[in-house]
């Protein structure tokens, strides 16, 4: 299986403009798989609830599947970030999993991290794996990463690749990355974003270095700090 990593720069609230963007990304690579970051499609920082809802979309919005069929149009699968809308009035940072045989599943972020709390629920979709091409496949979203129960609760399940979702901005996640990938020998597949968000007086500054690394530990591929 040939995985791709796509870093990108959305800008804030911009769904259209980012869809575009992503999708160009996926249609212009030749992969089996392909991991795009957390948030993806609204950008990360909401002021609040109330506007985090504005930009949250539901698993079935036109957008979210749009970017789905970006993928699995060309017999590829994909996992993406983003803001879903389920429920009554449920809210949360989500990542969709799909599949070109039409499977598609959503794992909602069970670590939410800082200001996150604010906006999104826990996640209450527990953790799973599915299986495509003969590679069992996991998801987690960013903040996960920290809490080592996270990647060994997919091994447990059998993983043997975690696609990781992720808006980074602490320096930590790449390096350790490494212990989680030789203490559950799986692949692990960290996507990350770049670029700032400047929102209410908040800055954030996300460390792209999106990184693939082997059951070994070792990295198979390093992307750059400030490029998509």
């Amino acid at each position: 299986m040939r995985v791709a990593l796509v870093q990108s720069r959305p800008v804030f609230g911009e769904l259209d403009l980012n869809l575009d963007s992503l999708v160009g990304a996926v249609s212009s690579a030749e992969a089996d798989f392909f991991v795009l970051p957390e948030l993806c499609l609204s950008g990360y920082d909401f002021d609040n609830r109330s506007e985090c809802s504005r930009y949250a979309l539901g698993a079935e919005d036109p957008r979210v599947l749009e970017l789905s069929r970006a993928a699995t149009d060309k017999g590829a699968g994909i996992a993406f970030g983003f803001a879903e809308a389920a429920g009554q009035g449920g809210l949360f940072n989500s990542a969709m999993l799909a599949f070109p045989d039409g499977r598609a599943r959503v794992y909602r972020k069970t670590h939410l991290f800082a200001r996150e709390k604010l906006c999104f629920d826990p996640g209450d979709s527990g953790s799973f794996v599915e299986e495509f091409l003969g590679t069992r496949i996991g998801v987690a979203i960013c903040f996960d990463w920290i809490f080592p129960e996270s990647f060994r609760t997919l091994a447990i399940r059998g993983a043997d690749l975690v696609a990781h979702c992720s808006n980074l901005v602490m320096p930590y996640c790449q390096r350790a990355d490494f212990a989680r990938s030789i203490e559950n020998r799986v692949y692990v597949f960290t996507a990350n974003r770049i670029g700032t968000e400047e929102r209410s007086g908040r800055r954030l500054e996300f460390t792209g270095e999106s990184v693939a690394l082997a059951p070994d530990g070792s990295y198979l591929l390093r992307l750059p700090v400030d490029r998509e």
